[in-house]
Order: structure tokens, then sequence, then C-alpha cells
């Protein structure tokens, strides 16, 4: 873009006038301060640079910032773009609780004003722009920079206090009108602040520049010329000559600070912003309706569909919240726009991404990943591995085409988690949704690819079992080329990366479910299966700290390592006591670790990490649900040379330290914005420039969301917010039909299954590992199996009733009469269903096969009886399969079973510390079952 700067003045002028300003400036306060019983602000000679609540002194904008610097770009008929120069002439006098700017200069065509205004509910910024002649002008650009303290700032070596409480993660809705910025600390404590338009300010666009975040109300001259992708206008403004109608401009912000997260939403609504809803989220399947909730003060003119052919919108009444509820019906594919018309003039936009079932997106990925992602070439050592898919070139990487990742980087291609957790992923597919060829491609990479090349054998003394790390395992085991690519090294054994092995313990554990379940697809037995998840989870924790004693295993929350809770009970009911001893000591370690030796538990690879939260959650579950007893010198600490005791242990502990990394985790999740790779992503960010919004942690971390609402909180909001968050990934998944060509990011038929690694909301930029994007999902795939893999623990159907919705079906279809709820389990896994009402909850999950597709559990209204039907998934891989035992357990806290028949016969049952177990003989496809409560 060309910027024309403004003409140069006589240096006599420009001397008088710079002698006035800084007389004028002398006579005045250098600063002003304003405080009230709410918050306190500062005026410098440019404007706000001070915001804090009356509860902390943590400044909301970073060290030498000036919030309101309203930046403009305009042009006159004929001439090219030029800035508004602000630097020479600027003053502010105070009057009452307002602090005044006005921007001008001699012969220049516009002004603007900017009057602070300080009252009890907040900071308003008013902002004029108007024409000083007889031309007409077009404002290009008008844009808010802003630059907010991040945690940490200004620290070289920040302490775990400055990370969580000194700093602030941001989230944004830019949405036309109803636009908004909302900053929390990671502790996920108050106070909470919030920029706010208000009314007639539309934001449309951001970007950013030298680590600030700019937000545009018009982006006319900049956006059209950026490359990339856009789903707003880039507008601009034309102002009429002085004094005639149209000759100025006027918009507006605020900023205000709330207690408690839960009060964000209220800041919306009663600052004359939309407070919106969506149900079961902004992705949304085709075989799902959604429902959207609107709360505002004023009026819901209209909400038209960017594609009214494909899309059906209904008007369903008020919420006993006083939403104003839609159900929409979308059937194109991907992305989704509602526009919605509101108070006479105002507009915001909704987006929404449409996918195929979940329950296809499970089966596509896995199908890909065994068709498109493994290298079968004897004789290289990458021999069996699953490598990464590059969309955008429709091919395969790998180490003998790595398109740059070389070196140190060659870990995208062949190791760490870009890799392993694709097998974990199609192992936990195929443990559910049996495959023959998909469970012969994992035997082929364990036997080729992971056994005696990534993973050392039970024969290879030391350390047999341990996992090798970065770049590759062929480089790790070979002590030349390692050295070519870390000459520093200090030659330890590469194989204390503590992150690679739970993917590992992941791919054992269901490769024993399936070699369990289906033992005539496999060669190995399925004890075999079993002894090396076991024997992996207990070199996870004893290598790893043992090399490397940075790595402290106890002490950082590693995705996927919840799976050794499966792990113990499993080795538990076979009696394998030692092993289940020693793996639930070493859990009950870190779970003590995380509730009472650190007050802020949440780093993994990095200071605060998103994806510590799965393991946060499952800890603080485990220590709620397991009575941990009291220790004196439990384990010691190499690296700060102290041991760790605990003389107390208790529930209510491990309950308050579960609420507490639940409003962390939320500190870096999306809720508010009414966007698919925002609502309920694990998209806060502490930079500015919105390259990874949406990750594989958004489902992983997601879960903890929804287990907290299902079974720790009355609150159904957790409910709502974690199955935005299940589904919320999904929309990275690059498929279709042969009519949508086979993909939205990517389309073509070789690419139909294929999936992006992350999401980049910028318009365009570079994320951290080097390659050039555009909006929408990174080409290549990387991590996001990793999230894919959380679905089989995540998927559920829920029946709930809130004080939002009313009566509705998070996965799933509700019809219902005045006898019956009728609901048809559409989650994508089809194997547990939650009945949440406010007089009683219970619990239905199944260790293996599936609730019968299409086809509902029926549960009586007067919740006595409920029947359902089950698929025995074992046909589909046999076509006369043997008789196996299906266990159904039931959890409740209120209602007591009396007996479950299939086809008249009782059946046997056995109570638990939780609720029952239902034996279930499976010997036909289907199987149908009554359960009857006293």
């Amino acid at each position: 873009m060309k910027i024309i700067r403004p003409k140069r003045y006589d240096k006599s002028i420009i001397l008088i006038v710079l002698t006035l300003m800084f007389n004028l400036l002398q006579a005045q306060e250098k600063s002003v301060k304003i405080s009230n019983a709410d918050y306190e602000v500062d005026f410098s000679e440019e404007g706000l640079f001070s915001f804090h609540s009356d509860t902390d002194s943590i400044n909301l904008f970073s060290k030498e910032h000036v919030w309101g610097k309203i930046e403009v770009n305009y042009r006159m008929k004929g001439e090219d773009w030029n800035d508004l120069t602000t630097h020479l002439t600027r003053k502010y006098y105070g009057q009452d609780s307002s602090v005044v700017y006005v921007d001008s200069l001699f012969d220049m065509p516009i002004y603007l004003k900017r009057t602070y205004r300080s009252l009890k509910d907040g900071v308003y910024l008013d902002i004029e722009i108007g024409t000083t002649g007889d031309q007409e002008v077009e404002l290009g650009d008008v844009y808010l920079p802003i630059r907010w303290t991040p945690p940490g700032a200004g620290k070289q070596n920040p302490e775990p206090i400055d990370i969580f409480e000194g700093g602030f993660l941001s989230k944004e809705s830019i949405s036309l009108n109803s636009s908004f910025v909302t900053y929390s600390k990671p502790s996920g404590e108050g106070p909470f602040y919030m920029m706010l338009t208000q009314s007639g300010t539309p934001l449309e666009y951001f970007d950013n520049s030298e680590d600030t975040f700019n937000v545009y109300i018009h982006s006319g001259a900049k956006g059209p010329i950026t490359k990339g992708s856009w789903r707003l206008p880039h507008t601009s403004k034309a102002l009429r000559p002085k004094g005639e109608k149209g000759s100025k401009v006027n918009y507006g912000f605020k900023l205000v600070t709330v207690d408690h997260y839960e009060d964000l939403r209220d800041g919306l609504y009663k600052n004359g912003l939309l407070d919106i809803r969506a149900s079961p989220g902004y992705t949304v399947p085709t075989n799902l309706n959604a429902q959207v909730a609107f709360r505002l003060k004023g009026k819901i003119d209209k909400v038209i569909p960017e594609f009214p052919e494909n899309t059906k919108i209904e008007a369903i009444g008020t919420s006993i919240k006083g939403y104003e509820l839609y159900r929409i019906k979308f059937s194109r594919l991907g992305e989704n726009q509602l526009k919605v018309v509101y108070n006479e003039g105002e507009k915001t936009v909704l987006e929404f991404f449409v996918t195929e079932p979940i329950e296809t997106l499970i089966k596509k990925r896995s199908s890909f990943i065994v068709q498109k992602q493994q290298h079968k070439t004897p004789g290289d050592w990458w021999d069996g591995l699953y490598s990464v898919y590059d969309m955008k070139y429709e091919t395969l990487r790998g180490p003998e085409d790595s398109d740059g990742f070389t070196g140190w980087w060659g870990y995208v291609l062949a190791c760490d988690d870009p890799i392993l957790g694709k097998a974990a992923f199609v192992a936990a597919k195929n443990a559910v949704f049996p495959d023959s060829d998909e469970i012969a491609s994992l035997e082929y990479h364990i036997e080729n690819f992971v056994w005696g090349g990534l993973q050392r054998t039970d024969k290879e003394k030391p350390y047999p079992y341990g996992i090798y790390g970065v770049p590759n395992w062929h480089v790790s085991r070979d002590s030349t080329l390692h050295a070519m690519v870390f000459p520093n090294d200090d030659k330890a054994m590469q194989i204390w990366r503590a992150y690679d092995y739970p993917h590992i313990i992941k791919m054992y554990f269901h490769m024993y479910e399936i070699a369990s379940f289906y033992p005539d697809q496999v060669s190995l037995s399925a004890n075999e299966y079993l002894k090396r998840a076991t024997e992996t989870a207990k070199a996870y924790f004893k290598y790893p700290y043992e090399i490397w004693s940075w790595f402290d295993t106890y002490k950082w929350g590693i995705y996927n390592e919840m799976i050794i809770l499966d792990l113990i009970e499993t080795l538990e009911s076979k009696g394998q006591a030692d092993d289940a001893r020693f793996l639930r000591g070493e859990w009950e370690k870190k779970a003590k670790y995380f509730i009472y030796d650190d007050k802020y538990p949440y780093r993994s690879e990095h200071s605060f990490d998103r994806t510590a939260f799965e393991s946060s959650y499952a800890l603080a579950k485990y220590a709620i649900e397991n009575k941990m007893k009291p220790d004196n010198n439990l384990w010691y600490d190499k690296n700060k040379e102290k041991w760790y005791s605990h003389p107390s242990v208790s529930t209510n502990d491990a309950r308050q330290f579960m609420d507490q990394q639940h409003y962390a985790g939320l500190a870096i999740r999306g809720w508010l914005s009414p966007k698919y790779y925002l609502a309920g992503t694990d998209s806060a960010t502490r930079g500015h420039a919105h390259t990874s919004d949406m990750t594989y942690m958004a489902m992983m971390g997601g879960w903890s969301i929804l287990d907290y609402g299902l079974y720790f909180s009355q609150n159904s909001d957790w409910l709502e917010l974690g199955y935005n968050s299940y589904l919320s990934s999904w929309a990275l998944m690059n498929t279709g039909t042969a009519a949508t060509d086979y993909g939205y990011w990517y389309p073509g038929e070789k690419n139909d299954g294929a999936s992006g690694w992350n999401f980049i909301s910028a318009k365009n930029g570079i994320p951290w590992y080097q390659k050039y994007e555009e909006r929408g999902v990174w080409h290549y795939d990387g991590e996001i199996d990793l999230g894919y893999g959380a679905a089989f623990h995540t998927a559920r159907t829920i029946l709930v009733k809130d004080a939002v919705f009313g009566l509705h079906v998070y996965g799933g279809s509700l019809k219902e009469n005045s006898k019956v709820y009728k609901i048809i389990p559409k989650d994508g896994v089809r194997q547990n269903f939650s009945y949440v009402l406010p007089d009683k909850r219970f619990h239905l999950s199944l260790n293996r096969d599936g609730f019968l597709e299409e086809t509902p559990i029926k549960i009586n209204r007067s919740n006595d009886e409920i029947s359902l039907s089950l698929e025995n998934r074992a046909y589909d891989v046999s076509s006369n399969p043997k008789e196996h035992q299906t266990i159904l357990k039931i959890q409740s806290d209120r209602m007591k079973l009396k007996e479950v028949n299939a086809s008249e016969e009782s059946l046997e049952t056995a109570k638990t510390d939780i609720g029952w177990e239902v034996y279930i003989p499976m010997d036909k496809p289907e199987k149908k079952l009554t359960l009857i409560w006293y």
C-alpha cells in the first residue's frame, strides 16, 4: 500500500506551533488519575495508559502503550492514501471525569477528537472524525491498536506468580457490532476485563504489527491488498465537506471490569451487546440440528442465513432466562454465516462450520491415515511409519520427502507428538469400530517401525521399553548421526522425552482391547500387548527423570497420560497386583504434587500450557474418587533437592483443586465468541498473530469441562461449553462428498479424510512450524490426531434440561410425547449416554459394541423404565463371530436399579461403588435391553 505523508511545512511555522504547544502543556498537569470503587485509570499527554480494577494492581495495558490512540488512513478524490499524523498537535484538558484529546494539523483535511469519560460503570472512549475543509474525504482504515500486559511481562525468567497472576490472556470476537475483547489471568482468578464496542461501532478486521493487536472499524485501504481470505467486508467511509450532513462520524469503545468468569456474559448483555449461545456448538454435523440463543437489551429484527437454499431457520420461543431461541438446520458443508440484524440496523455475524456426521469423520480419518499416511518401504528405517500428510500438495511427507523438515525439525515427520498420536488414534478407533485392514496396518506399524526401532525391546539393556525421541529413532540410535544434529549433546541415551511415552502406552492398551475383543484379527496376544503397555508405563515414570531430571514427570501435565488409569484398572482386574500397585503409586505422587505442592501446576512444554488441563482434571478426579493416604518423604526432587511429604490428605483438598484448575482451563478457552474456531477452542493467546487458534487441545481439554459438568457441577453451562469443545476441532478435517468435491479446505478426492493441524484466524501468517498459511486450516495434520483420539472418552449423547435451551440433546436427536423421551445417539461413538435433568441424573456406558444406529433410547417419563438396543460390532470383522460379553456400566446417585431384561430374560448385574454393572451376552447382531428402576 502506498502511503503519502503530509506535506512538509515551513520550519518557522512548526517552531511557533511547537512552542505554543509546549507552553500549553507546561500549564497543565502531566497526567490525570481518576479512581472510583471499581477501577483506577491514568491518563498521560497522549491518552489512557493505565487501567486496573480496585482489587488488583496489574495494569491491563503493557508498558508505554496508550489505549485509545486511533489510527486513521484517508484519501481525497484522486489521491493516494495518507496517514493522519497526530504527533505534533495533541492537547488535552480535564472536565470533571472526562479527558479530551484533539488531533489535527494546519490544512489537514480531517481532524480526530477523542474523549475519555470515566463513569461508575466503566471508561468510555468517544471518537469523532470529521472534515475541516470543502472536500469530501474517504476514510480507508480506522483502527484501534491494543497492546496488553502479557503473562510474565518484562521479566527474562519470570516466576510462576508472574506468569499466572502478572499478566493477561486475550480472547476476542471481531463480528461487526457486538464485537469485544476479554482479558483474563492464566490462573483463572479475577478480575476480568472487557473492551466492548458501543452502538454504531462495528469491527470488521484485525491484524498485528510490532506485538500490537489492531482492531479495525474500517479496513478499506489495507484489507483488500492483504493476501488471504476474509469472511467480513472490508469497508471505507465517505465524509462530506465540513458543515454538511455527513461531514463527521462517531464511534465508541468501553472498558469494564467484572469479578468472576460467570459475569462475562452479563457484561455483554448489560452493555447492549448480544449474548449468544449455541447448542451443540458452532461446528455442526449435518445429522444434528443446531439451536442458537440470543439475549439482548432490545429486539432481534431478523436472522439471515448465508445460504438460504441450504439453511432452515425456525424461531421457537423464549427461554426461562430470556433468550430468544432459534432452531437451525444446515445442509451445506463448510463455513456458514448467520447475520443477525437487531435494534433497527445493528448487525453481527455468527460463524458455523458444517461437517459430515462425526461417526463418518472418525471412520474417514482412521481410513485415511491407514491408506494414505503409512509408509510401506521394506528395507528403509521408516518402513511402517505413519507420517504427516500435506493437503496443499496432496502428498505424504516423510524422511525421503521432507519439505524442509531436516535436522532437529525432522521430528515433525517421524516422531514426537505430530507422529505418535496417529497410531494411538487408529488403535482407539478400532477398539470401538473394528476394521480388519486397519488392524493389520497397526500391527505392521508396530512390527516394522516401533518394536526394536522407535522403542527398545524387552531384550535391549539397559532401559528396555524406552522410547527414542527427537529427531527420530534412526538418528537417536546412531551416535554419529546424532552428533551431526546435536553436536553439543551430553551423549545421554535419547529416551528421556517423557511426552512420547503416553502415546505408545495408549496405542498398546487399545491393541490389548482389540486383541481381547477380536483375537482372530491380531498376531500378538492380548497378554503381550498388555505387557508392553504396562512396561512402557513403568518406563515413563522411571527413565526420563533418571536420565535427565529436568523432565519432571510428576510436575507436568502430559497429553494422553490419563490412559494409565484404564491400564491400572485392567491390571487389577487380571490379578497383576504388583504392576498395578506400582503404577497407582506413581500416579498418586503426581496427583499429590498437583494438589498440594504447586500452586500453578499448569506447565507442560511451556510455562503455561493448554496441554496440561486434560491431566490436571484427571488427577483431581482420581483424588476425589480414590482415597489417598498421608505420607512422609514420598519422593525426592533432584532439581530442588527436597523431599515431598503430605501429612494430611483429603478429598476436600482435591475438590478445591479441581475447581481451581477448571477456571484456569477456562482462561485459555473461548466461549463467548460466536465463531466455530473460537467457541470451545483453546483460542486464548499471549501474542497477537492468531496463527494457532484451534488445536488438538480443544477436544482434549474440553473433555475435562464436559466431565466436570456431568459429575461434579450443577451448572449446565459446562455441558454447553464442553460439547462446543468436543465438536469444535472436527472443523479442521477436510471431508465431503462428490457433490462438494470431497472437502472444503483443500478440495479433491485425494484429500477426503485429511486434516489440518491448527487453525489460523488471521488473514495470513507464518505459524511456529515455519510454513506460510492463509486464513483456514494448516495444510499439515501434525498433532491433530491427539485431539481426535480424545473423542473415544469424550463422545456421548446427553439429554439435558437447562434454563437457556430447555429440554434438548447434545449429540443426538429428541422426540417426546406425554409418556416417553426418544433419543437417537449421534455423537460419533454411540457408547455413552447421560440423562441430566434437574431432579435426576444417570449415566450409561458400554465397554464395547454400541447403541444400535438410528434406534432410539426410550425413557419412560415416570423414570421407571428404559429400553435400548445394542449392536454387535464383532460382525464388522467376522460373518460368524463367537459369543462375547459386553458390560453396561450404570452410574446414578438417586435412582436404584431393579432388574435388566433381554428378550424377557433377566441379565446378571453387580453392584459397584458408583452404581451397577450389567453383563450382556452378545450372541446376535442386535440385542434389545429393558432397564427397570425401583
